[in-house]
């Protein structure tokens, strides 16, 4: 089988990779100097030009070096971008890409697969926020990005270390240091559609260092609406997305840090108006459903280092989650309906001993045990189960270890899983790389998995209560043979090879090629009487190349543009497939809601040292979905951004920014990356947003 995953390798050699990944040679520092070099001691300049990754033993390594395929994005670069939430960063990511799933929320795809449930991990500073009832997380103006130090991005699997979620991806947002902040920064954004209101965002980063004392504090306040279009449903409805489809986000992240002990809690209260439904049609004109996601969570992290050589890491997180709560509001002031509420207890301890050699090799032993806890709360009106499913719990064992040999750096690891609903899953890893001056490759092999959530049990049981109570009422047609079982795990296959070359002293080239193979992918289904629930389908693969070239001018600016493709090779289930009115499948390379090519572009230039202007260009090229039961052709698009940057005005630490987004007027449109129903749900269109800070 590796022998065919290899031919399929080269056999996509016809284009080229990515790169955030530049590890440029600089006389402020070398990629051979970070692994001595603490992370926080550096500043953002040197961070553009060697960017770091933390590997599995917790030491900075530069992303040429490192056994993935990973993406570091400064914060400075976030703010010179003059991003207004994290969509307008990640759609600049080689392989990611943006859809929506239902009721106004979007989520994520990676490399031709909807990765949106529960197959990528997304963390803030160490606390992982996908929510523990279906894997999702939510994006459109929900992430604070002013107290963004780096996000750390690996493109491809990450089970190994961060278990499940981390199937397809991670996304591993890094916040400022105490030492780094060293005083308050307020900031202000205020944004407008042609058409009306787009957002108005309040953020505050605050942190100090006495002693062997640190304390950091970051908030935001937020309120934004995803379109000033209008949304048509797919019998013909429509609404005004300017008073509706609102996003509102309030989140808190506290930090305390004492010698090697450091201590977290985050508060994350994340919510979604919508009125474009469920599936094909909106919802009725007298009301709108408001989808709330509130994450209350902790983490204690305690380290200590027995010799030079020997580290052990003790940690322990608990959150307790309500996600997709539904409630109905009505805009006559009827009282609101409580539809459903549920709630996520989720445990984790983990421990974990590093040895390592002075030559940078290391050993990595761990182990945790995790438990998710769910209390189930429903209305009448909808019916289902009212009470708690079954606790889920996980053993983890886990093992990494790195040695060098001088000509070709080898890594392996292995994870076993024991769960009490789902057996044992063992996960291996394995990995080639090597740096020869302005060479890099990287050769890689990962198993990753995910596990059925209780989110996606929750459903089957429901599922299955429903159609007994049918077939006791005397519906025709149904009989027990029709009751489904429970979801089994979802495993994917993944081999990697990246080629990277230094062609200049300041430009970089790397060139990335995929094989992704999953099997018994966890799908949602509807069946003819409006029931839902999850099956097994047999596979779907996708093979793809991405490619990045980046100049840094070091003074005045840098570039960067990036090209990705893939193509679906199998897909064995209908919800991904493009199909015609007669059911024949018109595009077998491709899965619905995906583009085959996307081109960014990315500069900065500092016109002085103090005012800067970085403009932004995407190209997505034609993507198909679904408007009810009809097949939707959309054409390419190209999405043009520009953002004035002027620090120091008039006094130190006071900021403003003034930023036009879709100078074109695309209309971009989120794209189903499944056949739902749900027709593509309008984006942004030209904005225009002012932004102030102040930092003292």
């Amino acid at each position: 089988m590796k022998g065919k995953i290899i031919k399929n390798l080269v056999s996509c050699l016809f284009a080229l990779l990515p790169l955030h990944e530049r590890a440029l040679a600089s006389e402020q520092l070398s990629c051979d100097r970070v692994a001595e070099t603490d992370i926080v001691d550096l500043d953002l300049s040197e961070l553009a030009e060697v960017p770091v990754f933390l590997s599995a033993n917790q030491k900075a390594t530069c992303t040429e070096q490192a056994a993935g395929i990973v993406t570091v994005i400064s914060g400075q670069e976030i703010r010179n971008m003059g991003a207004r939430d994290l969509i307008d960063v990640l759609q600049l990511v080689p392989g990611f890409s943006f859809g929506v799933d239902t009721s106004n929320v979007v989520g994520l795809g990676i490399r031709g697969f909807q990765a949106h449930e529960g197959k990528v991990a997304v963390f803030v500073d160490g606390i992982n926020l996908n929510e523990h009832r279906f894997g999702t997380t939510q994006f459109g103006n929900h992430f604070p990005v002013e107290q963004i130090d780096r996000i750390e991005i690996i493109r491809g699997p990450g089970s190994i270390i961060h278990g499940n979620f981390a199937e397809m991806g991670v996304i591993n947002i890094i916040s400022k240091s105490a030492t780094q902040i060293d005083g308050v920064k307020v900031s202000g954004a205020y944004g407008r559609f042609e058409r009306g209101e787009a957002r108005k965002n309040t953020e505050l980063v605050a942190g100090k260092k006495w002693d062997d004392w640190e304390v950091t504090l970051s908030g935001k306040y937020g309120e934004a609406h995803r379109s000033d279009r209008i949304y048509r449903d797919a019998v013909g409805q429509s609404f005004d997305m300017s008073d509706s489809n609102e996003l509102e986000s309030r989140m808190i992240n506290l930090g305390v840090k004492y010698k090697d002990v450091d201590f977290r809690v985050l508060v994350d209260d994340y919510s979604v108006d919508s009125r474009d439904g469920f599936a094909a049609e909106m919802s009725e004109p007298d009301r709108y459903l408001t989808n709330r996601f509130t994450t209350y969570a902790a983490n204690l992290n305690y380290q200590h280092s027995f010799t030079e050589a020997i580290q052990l890491d003790l940690n322990a997180q608990f959150s307790r989650q309500n996600p997709w709560e539904r409630t109905r509001n009505y805009f006559d002031g009827e009282s609101p309906l409580l539809r459903e509420r549920v709630f996520v207890d989720f445990y984790k301890f983990d421990a974990k001993t590093t040895f390592a050699s002075e030559e940078g090799n290391y050993l990595v032993l761990g182990n945790s045990f995790a438990f998710d806890k769910f209390d189930i709360r429903k209305s009448e009106e909808d019916g289902g189960l009212n009470t708690p499913l079954p606790t889920f719990s996980d053993y983890t064992a886990y093992a990494e270890a790195s040695y060098a040999l001088p000509w070709v750096n080898l890594l392996a690891g292995l994870r076993f899983d024991a769960y009490n609903e789902y057996g044992t899953n063992l996960a291996p890893r394995f990995a080639l790389t090597k740096d020869f001056g302005r060479f890099h490759f990287k050769a890689l092999y990962s198993q990753a998995f995910r596990i059925p959530t209780g989110g996606n049990y929750q459903k089957n049981e429901e599922y299955n209560l429903g159609l007994l109570e049918d077939i006791a009422e005397g519906v025709p047609g149904l009989s027990e043979d029709d009751l489904i079982g429970q979801v089994r795990p979802e495993k994917t296959h993944t081999a990697e090879i990246e080629f990277g070359y230094e062609l200049l002293d300041n430009l970089d080239l790397t060139v990335n090629l995929f094989d992704i193979r999953s099997k018994d992918i966890i799908l949602y289904q509807i069946d003819e009487r409006l029931d839902d629930f999850y099956i097994n389908a047999a596979g779907q693969n996708t093979q793809g190349i991405e490619t990045g070239l980046r100049y840094n001018g070091k003074d005045w600016g840098y570039l960067e543009l990036d090209y990705s493709f893939y193509h679906a090779t199998r897909n064995t289930a209908d919800k991904y497939k493009i199909l015609n009115a007669q059911e024949a499948q018109i595009h077998d390379q491709l899965n619905v809601g995906f583009p085959t090519h996307k081109v960014t572009f990315n500069a900065h230039a500092n016109i002085t040292p103090s005012f800067s202007v970085n403009p932004t260009l995407i190209f997505i090229s034609d993507r198909f979905g679904y408007t009810g039961n009809a097949l939707t052709h959309h054409e390419p698009a190209w999405v043009a951004n520009v953002y004035f940057r002027y620090q120091n005005l008039l006094t130190r630490g006071l900021e403003v920014g003034l930023g036009f987004y879709d100078i074109f007027n695309e209309r971009f449109e989120y794209v189903q990356p499944y056949n739902g129903g749900h027709p593509a749900l309008p984006g942004p269109s030209r904005e225009i947003m002012l932004k102030l800070s102040y930092q003292y």
